[in-house]
């Protein structure tokens, strides 16, 4: 399936996209005068968008996801780490001058730290679009930096701007890099998407060490909030990662549905 394939479908069934077409179509069908089925549409429209804000349904869906992969113990040794893309709002960060990060920061943190824990170790991001970052916002030692300090400077360090996927991450890191056999890489993603990550790497035969961040979820407790369009954003993410972990694996890009390592 290719990507603006894929990205389509999913913006047709995402939750958020049905309550707005279960909106559209209660009031379609409430001019029609068949005010029953347009109450009924209504309602099921309204209970899709507040169920997430007073439920754990996020929380019941992502926390099987996060804890599938835990960390692995951290080597004395390390070849390379690869971080995958997703933190940087790269348009944002050229547009105003500063770099300007979203909700999967963590990653870029865990890099920080893993970096400077590891001196010798290659630095790989990937699916950064490099094409169009500053040159300003990326990993070297100056004031403008994306990290600044000795554990940034005269190291190597790669970017995959490319990579449009998971799968493409895994792809052209393995092609950019040719890991040989004895060498340690670990992989830093959000602990949500580790699973369909780390599958993605065994089917290419690569095994990396998980290094799971950007954790959302703490208990299946209730906690019901009034913020209702932000938790129904939050569940279209978990939604996302369900749908493309059984494509992945229908695809062949996993061996199993949620690969362990």
């Amino acid at each position: 399936m290719n990507l603006p394939l894929s990205d389509t479908l999913w913006l047709l069934l995402q939750p958020s996209t049905v309550v707005l077409l279960l909106l559209v179509l209660s009031l379609l069908v409430g001019l029609l005068r068949r005010r029953g089925a347009s109450r009924l549409l209504l309602f099921a429209a309204l209970l899709l968008m507040v169920l997430p804000a007073v439920l754990p349904l996020r929380a019941l869906l992502a926390q099987p996801l996060e804890g599938h992969v835990p960390p692995a113990p951290l080597p004395e040794r390390v070849d390379g780490i690869i971080v995958l893309g997703g933190a940087v709002e790269w348009r944002v960060s050229k547009a105003r001058g500063q770099l300007a990060v979203n909700e999967a920061a963590e990653r870029l943190m865990a890099a920080a730290a893993l970096a400077q824990r590891y001196p010798q170790a290659t630095l790989v991001f990937t699916g950064l679009f490099a094409e169009t970052a500053p040159q300003e916002f990326r990993p070297q030692a100056t004031p403008q930096s994306f990290f600044s300090g000795p554990a940034f400077a005269n190291r190597r360090i790669i970017y995959l701007g490319a990579a449009r996927s998971t799968f493409e991450d895994a792809l052209l890191s393995q092609q950019a890099l040719s890991p040989q056999a004895g060498q340690t890489w670990l992989l830093v993603t959000s602990a949500m998407h580790m699973p369909r990550a780390i599958g993605t790497f065994q089917t290419l035969s690569w095994r990396v060490l998980p290094y799971p961040v950007d954790y959302r979820t703490a208990g299946l407790e209730p906690s019901p909030t009034l913020n209702i369009i932000g938790e129904l954003a939050a569940f279209d993410q978990v939604v996302r990662e369900w749908g493309a972990i059984f494509i992945y694996h229908l695809l062949g890009r996993t061996q199993t549905l949620l690969p362990r390592f």
